[in-house]
């Protein structure tokens, strides 16, 4: 789901919602919106941006750590650790 971030077929931010349950923290701006969720070793900020019919779709994930000096995780590992949250 997060690797087709960008494309055309990127997931809705209800479609994210669905899978990943309500964000931690949740941005609004203009046509744009971050939802970030944190999990026990990381955390993930996922941007999205309004498409042609006005729809929000996801353009971005970035995976971080969740403590200083701790290297970032990468993507899919981050969503792993999100799968086994639900």
């Amino acid at each position: 789901m997060l690797r087709s971030a960008g494309g055309s077929d990127a997931p809705t931010q209800a479609d994210v919602e669905r899978v990943f349950g309500r964000a931690d923290i949740v941005r609004q701006e203009g046509a744009g919106a971050a939802l970030t969720y944190r999990f026990e070793n990381c955390a993930l900020m996922l941007l999205f941006a309004a498409d042609a019919r006005n729809t929000m779709r996801l353009t971005e994930a970035h995976p971080s750590a969740r403590r200083a000096g701790q290297a970032p995780p990468l993507l899919d590992q981050c969503a792993a650790e999100a799968a086994a949250r639900r």
